[in-house]
């Protein structure tokens, strides 16, 4: 099963991802950037990552920048999942290496199907 890890500080967001994602794949969650890392760090592997932008401790873009610039992560797709919608911070996502730019709140369908485009 494909292990997939949500990044967001809203509590409720990373619940409704959860319950839209269960079932098809093995969820982990961090509610911050920089708890993130630490568990990307020491996880066995992780398939994909639907980060937030705005974030306390350590933002989503900041997040994406450090996971490329590892070995373990450097292919691995990145998902920002966020209310942001303008264009200088779509940049710097893809700039950071982001796969994908989801405008929350989103359509489970689409997600879904997004997902398993990346993980096919």
């Amino acid at each position: 099963m494909k292990r997939i890890l949500i990044v967001d500080d809203s509590t409720a967001i990373r619940n409704i991802i959860k319950t839209t994602l269960f079932g098809d794949y093995e969820v982990h969650e961090a509610e911050n950037g920089e708890a993130a890392y630490d568990f990307a760090s020491s996880a066995a592997n992780i398939d994909l990552f639907l980060l937030d932008v705005n974030m306390p401790k350590m933002d989503g873009i900041t997040l994406a920048k450090k996971l490329r610039a590892t070995t373990k992560y450097s292919k691995t797709p990145i998902i920002m999942l966020t209310t942001e919608s303008r264009d200088d911070k779509k940049q710097a996502g893809r700039d950071a290496g982001a796969n994908g730019w989801i405008v929350k709140p989103c359509d489970p369908d689409k997600l879904l199907n997004v997902l398993q485009k990346l993980l096919s």
